[in-house]
């Protein structure tokens, strides 16, 4: 299919691919493009080129902007006609099916192979629930879980605002986000300090609120000058923050040029092609994002006992891992996505709580 679509935001779509590829490229793939920029042999312009795809994908760290901002956006646009009840169920069988069994097969993984304890289930309950965070619990899936974390704190505000008629006056949702922004930015940092993504709540979930405030300037639902007002205040928050809980980041612009693609990508969205390819590599945005972090040692063995090594073998690995996160994708994600379709449809539509 190569024809524009109307009825998809295409953009997105986009947007889920360059964040999943940021992030494993972040995780997986920086030693290589490092060297790339520091290899003398290679022309001074092939150099320079990997010097500017570095910032997007250091640590991942762009791609979880984009991450959010797409989630902050296309969470508001759902809302505009989705009940609350149809949200948290949508939402439930969206994010926890296969989280669950993604960290359930890590845990059995580490615990057959390499003997790791099984956690207490005064660990194990709060991760599987994405509720961690308040119990001091540490993040699985080699660390990726607490952008999920921080969704579920989201959806829930959502859905708070949905089911409370915030949704009805849309124009006050500019002021919500900067009174929950700020209130972030005064509290203490939340993950706390000492731990690695000591504050994280506190700084990336602004990126959220930013692409809820993209949408309402694009739909009219708002002043476009009191969304960019507050956005940019949001992104300022963010600056300073993370400079004073996170100062390794401070040295990168990774979220400036994230949130800017994502504005030229929506700006463009219209223009943009759809395609079997595109919408593939959409739909396995999640389960690469579970997966390939703590996956990835497993399949290393394995790829080099078969002789493999270097980029060959990173490239190799890759691609393995796509194909098993597309068969987790048609089996469990699409299984849950099923599910919570048929959970909606047995549903009673009370007005009281739905609306």
């Amino acid at each position: 299919m190569s024809a524009i679509s109307t009825s998809r935001l295409i953009f997105l779509d986009y947007m889920r691919v360059f964040a999943f590829v940021s992030v494993l490229c972040g995780h997986k793939f920086a030693a290589d493009i490092e060297g790339a920029i520091s290899n003398t042999e290679l022309h001074i312009t092939i150099r320079y080129l990997f010097e500017a795809i570095l910032p997007l994908c250091a640590g991942g760290a762009a791609g979880v902007v984009v991450f959010f901002l797409t989630s902050g956006y296309i969470i508001t646009h759902v809302l505009q006609k989705e009940t609350t009840l149809d949200f948290v169920v949508k939402r439930f069988f969206r994010i926890y099916p296969l989280y669950v069994f993604a960290v359930t097969v890590e845990t059995f993984m580490a615990w057959y192979f390499q003997a790791t304890p099984v956690p207490p289930l005064a660990v194990m309950l709060p991760r599987l629930l994405l509720i961690g965070d308040f119990f001091d619990v540490p993040n699985s899936l080699a660390g990726v879980e607490w952008t999920l974390r921080i969704e579920i704190l989201f959806y829930s505000a959502m859905a708070i605002f949905k089911i409370t008629g915030l949704f009805r006056n849309q124009r006050s949702l500019p002021f919500v986000y900067l009174a929950l922004s700020t209130f972030l930015y005064l509290i203490p940092a939340f993950p706390g300090v000492g731990r690695w993504n000591a504050g994280y709540v506190n700084t990336y979930t602004v990126f959220l609120f930013i692409g809820s405030l993209i949408y309402l300037s694009h739909h009219k639902r708002t002043s476009n000058t009191i969304c960019a007002t507050v956005a940019s205040i949001l992104g300022l928050m963010f600056l300073i923050k993370i400079s004073a809980i996170q100062p390794f980041w401070k040295e990168s612009n990774y979220a400036i040029i994230a949130t800017g693609l994502f504005l030229i990508a929506h700006h463009y969205g219209p223009t943009l092609r759809d395609g079997r390819v595109l919408r593939v590599a959409s739909d396995l945005t999640f389960s690469v994002y579970l997966f390939h972090n703590w996956l990835w040692g497993y399949l290393e063995t394995p790829v080099s006992n078969m002789g493999l090594s270097g980029l060959t073998s990173k490239l190799f690995i890759a691609t393995l891992l796509f194909l098993i996160c597309y068969v987790f994708h048609i089996t469990i994600e699409k299984l849950g996505l099923f599910t919570g379709q048929l959970v909606i449809n047995k549903l009673p539509r009370r007005r009281s709580f739905v609306n």
